[in-house]
């Protein structure tokens, strides 16, 4: 996204994710920004370069960020790996199906892979997750 700092996050017309940080100072040459809705687990990269008033551009300065992956309840993974265990164990109805379906759908990828870790530790023996998913709730 290409954002103009006078036309865009000075006036809050097409930044609602990116804000001043601080009133900019006249006298100094720093700015401060407040960049939001930053996905977790995601690399960006930042292009800053200034344009003076007859059009010509300085050399853009880049940064590089990678935001953390989102923590990861341990213990909630747990429990939801035994709720799938016992969704699936002996007869699966569509309604449990869909509830296994749901519950799994709604998980981010690092929670899902601690529920395939536990699922695994402590029910492998009656089929390791990904095989027993998919033969549940299908491919």
């Amino acid at each position: 996204t290409l954002l103009s700092f006078v036309d865009d996050i000075l006036s809050g017309a097409r930044s609602p994710c990116v804000m001043l940080g601080d009133i900019p100072n006249l006298l100094s040459s720093s700015i401060s920004l407040i960049i939001r809705c930053l996905e977790p687990d995601t690399t960006y990269m930042f292009r800053l370069w200034a344009v003076d008033n007859t059009g010509r551009r300085s050399s853009p300065s880049e940064v590089t960020i990678k935001t953390p992956c989102p923590t990861v309840d341990d213990v909630k993974a747990q429990e939801i790996a035994d709720k799938i265990y016992n969704l699936f164990n002996g007869y699966t109805s569509g309604k449990e199906q869909q509830t296994a379906y749901n519950t799994l759908m709604d998980l981010g990828a690092p929670t899902l892979h601690r529920v395939l870790y536990h699922y695994n530790q402590r029910y492998e023996s009656f089929g390791e997750f990904t095989w027993r998913c998919e033969d549940e709730l299908g491919p």
